[in-house]
């Protein structure tokens, strides 16, 4: 079962309101919700900017914090290191002394470990807490600058991937110079990072070497998404970027502590991008549906005020088909206005006035008209059938052996006529046209004509007489023309202007032929002449001139239709006796087959299509020879041209 096509819409062939309204509509429409999203564009990036510059500073705190930390350290450490007991306790090597004096005091330092060590780098005394007193945290370098008197606030790295340590350290001086050191440490752990997060409510991890050593983040939490990230460490002003934890995305900053001997640790701060993903959301709702509704409020408009636009137009419009459909010419369109759809529409009603009247006019010329055709088309059906008489009796006179006056006066007597009758052919052919033009005219601009003019039409025929009408006049025109070709056949027959038989030279009669038919010999057809010395020939000379000219033309007919190559035509004169001469004509056409050949003398017979021939010709060549006792004959082959011989005698009985 096939189911029934949706319509697909065209543009043509929508209403008018619709084709006014919707290029309108959709190119404001386009502008509309172009400005919209540019907006809304605008706004989501400058909410991304300013996530961006929050994140930046709540880093620029975390640096501050721990940079706060590293100063804290390195003061306790100097404040330490100036104390009279401790200095005596460094100089004299006496741990106890150090514990007595530092372990009261190690409970208003915020630090995770103290050390203090000799001149000699011996570690005197060395308090940590208990979560990092198995740590081997690496203060070589730190010691080693003690001893030039140099006091630090550095972070070191730990061992067995521990967090990183900040160091706080400042020698120990006496009247002699230095005598120990002492090194105060934190390490950077979730609980100090905790501390940290209590001013900036977001989550902060600690890389070393790429891997995760401390975070605020929940118990098992993987850390596989951060240790993969390349923060590109001293690029702390660049851009955050955006990294997935348990299905929850955060936007990631870097904040990079230089340690020494050019190591780096790096703190992350990590800040949950829902609440900026939420606030984006609410922004497009906000835009969004403000947009459509202006959207689709400027489309109603628009098609309204096309649909006002286009009212008139479709009042002229509906007028003017109920004109031709009810051929109603008492409608009216209403005018409303002087605007120019106001004089669009007088200029309908004047219009339609004006063809009701002609139409009138028209309907009256018509049936004038009708009885004009209906008394030409008898004169002409008399004419022809007079013609066909006309034509019966030529044909039966021809026949008679008497061939003299009676042909050409009978010639002579169809000649006007036919005359009259053949100029009078084209221009009744034009008025036929114009009559029949003048009807489809009236078909085409009144489709729906009355009940009367239906029952004449179809009591006259008007298709059939139409038609026939002009199949009668091709065949007057036809039958005319092979008619007037028939009587200048008789009358170059009979040449009762030139019938005197008097001395001629044939080879001056076959020349005359050739300049006669020149115009004809110009087509690419080569002339060979081989005339011999001939006497003089007492004949009818326009008689014999008639032979030569349908023999040359028959040939110039034949090779033009065959388009032989090449087109040649050969003349030839000898004289065979004392008493006879001969003319040969040939050409290099098609030829003639054996049955042809045997009836080309025969009266009305011809080759040649309806209209080009009359069958006459050879005939009449035929007679004129034997009238001057002479012969004719004909040799062809197919493809090998045509030859006529033409033997003549002398003198005449």
């Amino acid at each position: 079962m096939t189911l029934p096509q949706r319509p697909r819409f065209s543009y043509n062939q929508a209403s008018l309101p619709v084709k006014i309204a919707l290029p309108f509509t959709l190119v404001f429409s386009l502008f509309w919700l172009s400005g919209v999203l540019l907006v809304g564009s605008y706004l989501s990036r400058q909410l991304d900017n300013d996530k961006i510059e929050q994140i930046a500073e709540l880093a620029s705190l975390v640096e501050r914090e721990l940079a706060k930390e590293l100063s804290s350290l390195r003061h306790s450490a100097q404040l330490l290191a100036s104390d009279e007991a401790i200095t005596r306790g460094t100089s004299k090597n006496d741990a106890k002394l150090l514990q007595r004096e530092i372990l009261p005091r190690k409970s208003i330092l915020d630090a995770d470990a103290v050390m203090v060590t000799d001149r000699d780098l011996n570690v005197l005394t060395n308090t940590r807490r208990l979560p990092f007193q198995e740590m081997d945290i690496q203060i070589e370098v730190v010691t080693d600058l003690l001893l030039g008197g140099i006091d630090l606030a550095t972070v070191v790295v730990s061992e067995k991937d521990q967090a990183p340590v900040m160091i706080g350290s400042a020698p120990i001086r006496n009247e002699l110079g230095i005598v120990g050191g002492i090194i105060l440490g934190a390490v950077i752990s979730g609980e100090r990072l905790q501390q940290i997060n209590e001013s900036i409510d977001e989550q902060l991890v600690v890389l070393v070497d790429r891997k995760v050593v401390a975070s605020t983040l929940p118990e098992g939490t993987p850390y596989s998404s951060i240790n993969d990230v390349n923060w590109g460490i001293k690029e702390t002003s660049s851009a955050p970027i955006v990294v997935t934890l348990q299905s929850q995305s955060y936007l990631a900053k870097a904040v990079v502590l230089d340690g020494l001997k050019d190591e780096h640790f790096e703190v992350i701060l990590l800040t949950d991008q829902k609440p900026l993903n939420e606030a984006k959301l609410a922004l497009w709702l906000f835009i969004s549906i403000p947009g459509i509704a202006g959207a689709l409020l400027l489309a109603v408009i628009g098609h309204k005020l096309a649909k006002h636009i286009a009212q008139p137009i479709q009042e002229i419009t509906e007028v003017s088909l109920n004109v031709v459909k009810d051929n109603n010419f008492d409608l009216q369109v209403p005018v409303n206005g002087i605007d120019e759809i106001s004089g669009l529409a007088a200029s309908i009603n004047q219009l339609i006035m004006w063809v009701a009247e002609y139409t009138s006019a028209l309907e009256h010329s018509a049936q004038t008209l009708e009885a004009r055709v209906d008394e030409r088309t008898q004169e002409l059906s008399e004419a022809l059938k007079e013609l066909q008489e006309t034509q019966s009796q030529l044909i039966q006179t021809e026949k008679m052996s008497s061939l003299g006056q009676m042909v050409a006066g009978v010639a002579h007597e169809i000649n006007n006529p036919i005359s009259f009758i053949q100029g009078n052919i084209e221009p009744l052919s034009e008025y036929m046209r114009d009559i029949i033009d003048l009807l489809k005219t009236y078909e085409t601009e009144y489709p729906t004509p009355t009940s009367a003019v239906l029952e004449k039409r179809d009591e006259v025929e008007v298709g059939f007489l139409v038609e026939d009408s002009a199949k009668i006049l091709n065949s007057m025109k036809i039958g005319t023309q092979r008619i007037r070709d028939i009587v200048v056949s008789l009358r170059n027959f009979s040449r009762l202007d030139e019938a005197a038989i008097k001395d001629v030279d044939l080879c001056e009669g076959l020349e005359s032929t050739l300049l006669i038919l020149s115009h004809r010999l110009k087509h690419g057809i080569t002339v060979v002449k081989s005339y011999g010395p001939l006497p003089l020939i007492r004949c009818s000379p326009a008689q014999i001139n008639q032979v030569f000219t349908n023999i040359i033309s028959n040939a110039i007919d034949a090779m033009g239709e065959a388009d032989s190559q090449p087109k040649q035509l050969e003349l030839t004169t000898r004289t065979l006796s004392a008493e006879q001469v001969q003319v040969c004509i040939r050409d290099s056409g098609p030829g003639m087959s054996p049955e042809v050949e045997s009836k080309i003398f025969d009266p009305f017979f011809t080759t040649k299509p309806v209209g080009k021939g009359t069958g006459l010709g050879l005939g009449i060549c035929f007679n004129i020879i034997q009238q001057h006792h002479g012969t004719i004959e004909v040799n062809s082959k197919i493809g090998q041209g045509t030859e006529f011989v033409i033997t003549l005698p002398k003198s005449q009985a």
